[in-house]
């Protein structure tokens, strides 16, 4: 086993990927959770934010906070769930804090983009090797491996 640079390299990605996916997914999934908690009050907010039908847009938030943070948490449809906590974020930036400036201190876009970024980089590379995704991967692999005969 080679336990040079290379390979502690290999497993600082791998520990700060899962740290960074786990808590984006976390910050996300609370979030939708305090939505749900209070669906009427949500829906007050949405409309009050110029949300068109906060009604059902209540409902696309609450998949891509709570069910997208979930997904990202524990790497389980990982890039379907980052692409629901990006699509949370273009809009909270879009409706919300575009007008306000860049600084968060003064309600800008500066959070939501940074969670919306960290959801992009999900979707384009994966959620890494220590999620259900990869666990899910590797045991069908090997199922498929067992089951075809070799010739060689």
């Amino acid at each position: 086993m080679h336990t040079g640079p290379i390979r502690v390299q290999n497993r600082a990605d791998d520990v700060t990927v899962t740290l960074l996916r786990v808590a984006t997914g976390l910050i996300m999934a609370v979030h939708g959770s305090m939505k749900l908690l209070d669906i009427p009050g949500t829906v007050q907010s949405l409309g009050q934010m110029g949300i068109p039908y906060p009604q059902y847009a209540v409902y696309l938030a609450l998949a891509g906070e709570l069910l997208g943070g979930i997904g990202l948490a524990i790497g389980l449809l990982a890039r379907v769930a980052a692409f629901g906590t990006l699509s949370v974020m273009v809009v909270a930036i879009g409706f919300v804090h575009f007008g306000h400036g860049l600084l968060a201190q003064k309600g800008g876009w500066e959070y939501p983009l940074v969670l919306g970024l960290i959801s992009l980089f999900f979707i384009t590379h994966g959620p890494g090797p220590v999620s259900l995704d990869a666990w899910f991967t590797h045991r069908r692999r090997g199922f498929r491996e067992r089951r075809v005969p070799s010739y060689a």
